[in-house]
Formats: C-alpha cells, structure tokens, sequence
C-alpha cells in the first residue's frame, strides 16, 4: 500500500493527542488494487475526490495549516481494524452455522439463522469500535513533512 499524502487543513490541539484534519485525495494509488489484486480498497472510493480524515500528531513535529504531510497507519492496526470488520461477522455466522447444525434444523432456518449471526457479529464489532479510545489505536498518523516541507 502506498504512503499517502494530504494537507492540513486545521490543527486540533487535544489534552490527550492533539489532531490535525488533513484533506487528501481517495484516488487508488497502490499499484496492486489499481489492477484489482490487492485489498480492493479502490472498489469502495475509487473515485478521485478530496477527503477529510483525522490524524494524530507527534509532538516533535512542527506543523501549520496547508502544510503537505505524509500519512501512515501502521500494520497491526490496519489488521486490527479488519479483524473487527470482517472477523466479527464472520465468527458470528461460524458460531450460528455450528450451532444450527448441532440442532438439525431445516434448511431454511439454518441460512437464516447464519445470516441473524452474521448481523449479531457485526453490530457486535460496531459497539466495540465505539468503545472509548478503540477507534484511536485505528487512526493514521501524521509521520513527516512531503518534499517541499512546509507553507
């Protein structure tokens, strides 16, 4: 995945971690899903339009609105946050599909009942994503200043 790049638009100074909201563009730029073989991250928002994300950042940067900026999210976050994604409502279904098998149900009720555990699974994920400070580890990060640095 390529190393995307933004600008500040404002500066969200934070007792806990001041922020910056940077603008960027959602073009696919990860030669890999350009071609269709990688995450499909350009299925959703391939279209090359402005966005606006909030990133965390370092202290012993030196930052000012319209500054270029490098993003970055790092690995084990980016694979936390699809385990909850998918991994909840995949374990959901799993866990029904077992259990439905074990009761010997039709089949009609075993697919609803995969389908009812797959949903239970995902909003599951979604009430742990809103738990206090989960969505934080998730954020990208301000890592350094573009070529041509500030101003």
């Amino acid at each position: 995945m390529d190393r995307p790049q933004g600008r500040i638009i404002e500066l969200i100074p934070d007792a806990g971690a001041p922020r910056a909201l940077v603008e960027m563009l959602t073009a696919v730029r990860c030669p890999r899903c350009a071609d269709g073989k990688g995450c499909g991250s350009g299925l959703v928002g391939g279209d090359e339009r402005p966005r606006q994300v909030e990133a965390l950042v370092p202290g012993h940067l030196e930052l000012r609105k319209g500054d270029q900026v490098w993003l970055d999210l790092a690995s084990r976050d980016l694979l936390h946050a699809a385990l909850v994604a998918y991994g909840a409502p995949l374990a959901g279904m799993l866990v029904a599909a077992a259990v439905v098998y074990l009761a010997a149900v039709s089949d009609l009720q075993a697919i609803l009942a995969t389908l009812l555990g797959g949903f239970l699974g995902a909003v599951s994920g979604r009430m742990y994503l809103h738990r206090r400070g989960c969505l934080r580890s998730m954020t990208p990060r301000v890592t350094g200043h573009c070529q041509g640095g500030k101003g």
